[in-house]
């Protein structure tokens, strides 16, 4: 364990856990993770589980979590997903937007209220689209470039997957800033703010309170540290100590595992 700022683990009232590559990977927890955030609750503190992935409905976490082990709340899940839809009803109520995102996301947004058309939209915004198809690209694509607001759910650039990642929501803001020469408005997921702000309110808490733990730098440590959280690299996904040394992104914590948080609060 390593530990380089003033931030105190100690402080903290809710625990923000990334999930692919921070409590499990695939469908297979990660050695002592579920009886960690059991043993969080026992002790009183507040979970979230906190995901830039929008191509699922935060009900679909719920169940994933729920049949791999670990029972999970409605009240501890949250996505990029539906910061989203609760910004688009604080923000832009009425409006009527092009969704680039697949059948749950579409489904998340109907959850909201929110209104999804093909034609005449007053707002775009993209997800983690895994339906996607070229023809709803460059019609997203001809929305932007007509001056619309445009707002993504999140910026990663791939998602993990076997054999090759997955290109993500940012490699595909990417592919329209050089078509369209913009780049989205707003950007609701890690490590932008506006989702922080959010989980502060949500929570009722203030933002040294709210540790924020996972395995990337540049989404859920640069989240943390940009919203004012302790933030908590966990060695078991896709950062290697390697890399955490050479980043320029250095969490409160570096631990090997989510296990490992409980040895910190004694």
């Amino acid at each position: 364990m390593t530990k380089t700022t003033a931030h105190n683990i100690k402080d903290v009232d809710l625990f923000l856990f990334d999930l692919d590559g921070t409590v499990y990977i695939g469908d297979r927890e990660i050695e002592g993770s579920f009886s960690t955030v059991n043993e969080l609750r026992k002790m009183g503190k507040r979970i979230c589980f906190f995901t830039n992935n929008s191509s699922r409905m935060h009900t679909d976490y719920i169940a994933r979590l729920n049949n791999i082990g670990l029972r999970v709340y409605s009240d501890e899940i949250y996505t990029s997903g539906q910061v989203t839809c609760e910004y688009i009803l604080d923000h832009y109520r009425g409006c009527k937007v092009y969704l680039l995102g697949n059948a749950r996301l579409r489904a998340e947004f109907a959850l909201y209220g929110i209104e999804v058309v093909d034609d005449d939209p007053d707002i775009c915004v993209i997800g983690f689209d895994t339906s996607l198809t070229y023809d709803r690209l460059y019609q997203f694509c001809k929305f932007v470039k007509k001056g619309l607001p445009y707002i993504a759910t999140h910026p990663d650039f791939n998602c993990p997957a076997d054999e090759c990642p997955m290109p993500d929501v940012g490699a595909m803001i990417e592919a329209i800033r050089l078509t369209t020469d913009r780049t989205p408005d707003f950007i609701m997921g890690k490590p932008h703010t506006i989702a922080g702000e959010r989980i502060s309110k949500k929570y009722n808490l203030p933002h040294k309170k709210i540790a924020m733990i996972g395995d990337r730098l540049y989404t859920d440590i640069a989240f943390g540290k940009n919203c004012g959280f302790v933030s908590i690299l966990v060695l078991s996904g896709e950062t290697t100590a390697e890399m955490a040394e050479e980043s320029k992104v250095k969490p409160d914590y570096t631990l090997n595992s989510v296990k490992d948080i409980l040895g910190l609060l004694k």
